[in-house]
C-alpha cells in the first residue's frame, strides 16, 4: 500500500476546512491561467480530427521540443529517438524508473526532493536518501552521495530546480555529479520541471548540456508548470536513444499514448507567443520577496530560493515537526507542506508564494499566531 500523494492531498484538506468556514490564505503554485485564444482555437479546429495513434507522441510537438532545446541549451536532439511525449513529468519519472531499474537496486536521492519515493519503489527498487543542509543552500550534497555508492547502487535522481528548496545546482555541481556517475556506471535521473521559473543564483543549465561528461541521463519536465497547462497533463522525456527506446516499450503497456488533444494544446502552447505567461511569472519573482519579508517578520528563517514558487522555511521555533506542525499551519489559516514528506526535516515546511500581495502579507500575522517552544 502507498501513500497519497501529499501535493494532493493537503489541498484536499485545506478545501474540507475552507468548506467548513475556517479562514485560509489562498496560495498557490503554478500559474492557473485561461488559455490563450491560440491554444483554444487549435484545441476547437482539432476536436473533431482522427488523429493516427503515435506513441512516442505527435511528431510536430516532438519537433517543436528539440527546436526549443536548439535555441535555449544549444542542444542537438533527434527529435524521432531522443523525445516520448508523456502525461506529465511524475508518470514520465514513473515509467522510466520502472522501464530502467531492477528489483533490489539501490537509488540515492538527495534531500529534501520531490515525491519520488512510490515511483522507486514500484520499480522495486530501494531509495536511499542523501541529507543536503542549509548550511549549503541546499547545494547538491557531492561528498555524501560519493560515500552513499554501494555495489547495489544504480542510479542517482536529482530534482533541478530543487522543490522544495528552490536550489539551482550550478554548472560545476552538475558535471561533479555526472562525474561520480560515470565512474560507477550509474544513471541520472533528473526532474526539471521548474525551468522557466528561475530567478537568479548560478542559472539553470539541463543536464543534458553535460552529456560530453556521462551519457546515461533521464530528464523529465511538465508543461502543467512552464506552459500553465495543469489540467491537459502532458509533459516529455529526454534520453539517449538506447535508454529511450526501453522506455517507451514500458510506456506502451502503461498508457499506449497521451491524448492528441492535450498534444495539440501543448504544441500550440509552446510554438505560440507567451505573453500572457510572462506576466504571471514576474509575478512570482515579485511575490517570492513578500513571503520572505512575512516569514521573518513573524520571528522565523527562510532561504530566498533561486527557482520555484515556494520558499522552505524553519518552523523550529514552535518546536513542532512533522504533521503536528502541519496541523499547526493549517489551524491559523496557511496551508504548507512540512519537510518530511520531501525526506527532510520535519520542523521546516513549504509555504508557496503564488497568491495576492495581499494575501502574502497577512502571511505574517498568521505565523505569529503559532505557538513557542
Amino acid at each position: 500500500m502507498y501513500d497519497r500523494l501529499p501535493a494532493l492531498e493537503l489541498p484536499e484538506r485545506a478545501a474540507a476546512r475552507r468548506d467548513s468556514g475556517a479562514d485560509l490564505i489562498p496560495l498557490q503554485g503554478v500559474p492557473t491561467l485561461p488559455m490563450p485564444p491560440h491554444v483554444v482555437d487549435a484545441v476547437v479546429r482539432a476536436a473533431g480530427a482522427v488523429f493516427p495513434r503515435q506513441s512516442r507522441g505527435s511528431e510536430a510537438l516532438r519537433s517543436a521540443i528539440a527546436d526549443q532545446l536548439a535555441t535555449r541549451y544549444g542542444l542537438a536532439v533527434d527529435a524521432s529517438t531522443e523525445l516520448l511525449i508523456t502525461h506529465g513529468a511524475q508518470h514520465g519519472m514513473s515509467v522510466a524508473l520502472r522501464a530502467l531499474l531492477s528489483p533490489g537496486d539501490e537509488v540515492l536521492i538527495p534531500a529534501p526532493t520531490y515525491f519520488f519515493d512510490a515511483g522507486v519503489r514500484m520499480a522495486g527498487a530501494v531509495p536511499r536518501y542523501v541529507a543536503s543542509g542549509a548550511e549549503d543552500g541546499w547545494a547538491l550534497p557531492l561528498d555524501r552521495l560519493a560515500a552513499a555508492v554501494t555495489g547495489a547502487t544504480k542510479a542517482i535522481i536529482i530534482c533541478n530546480p530543487n522543490n522544495p528548496t528552490g536550489n539551482v545546482a550550478g554548472e560545476a555541481d552538475l558535471v561533479a555529479l555526472l562525474e561520480l556517475a560515470k565512474k560507477h556506471d550509474l544513471l541520472v535521473f533528473a526532474d526539471e520541471s521548474y525551468e522557466d521559473y528561475v530567478h537568479d543564483g548560478p542559472g539553470y543549465r539541463p543536464q543534458q548540456c553535460f552529456r560530453h561528461v556521462h551519457d546515461r541521463l533521464v530528464t523529465v519536465t511538465s508543461f502543467s508548470k512552464n506552459l500553465a497547462l495543469t489540467s491537459w497533463r502532458v509533459g516529455y522525456l529526454h534520453a539517449p536513444a538506447d535508454l529511450l527506446e526501453a522506455i517507451h516499450h514500458a510506456f506502451e503497456w502503461d498508457a499506449i499514448n497521451v491524448g492528441d488533444l492535450s498534444q495539440i494544446a501543448a504544441h500550440a502552447a509552446l510554438t505560440g507567443p507567451r505573453d500572457w505567461l510572462e506576466p504571471a511569472f514576474r509575478t512570482f519573482r515579485e511575490r517570492r520577496a513578500l513571503l520572505l519579508e512575512s516569514i521573518a517578520a513573524a520571528g522565523f528563517t527562510a532561504w530566498s530560493p533561486s527557482a520555484g514558487v515556494f520558499c522552505f522555511a524553519d518552523f523550529s521555533r514552535t518546536g513542532l515537526s512533522g504533521d503536528e506542525l502541519q496541523d499547526a499551519l493549517l489551524a491559523v489559516g496557511v496551508p504548507a507542506l512540512t519537510g518530511n514528506h520531501f525526506r527532510g526535516s520535519g520542523s521546516f515546511a513549504r509555504v508557496l508564494y503564488g497568491g495576492s500581495a495581499e494575501s502574502l502579507r497577512e502571511v505574517a500575522g498568521r505565523l505569529k499566531l503559532l505557538p513557542r517552544a
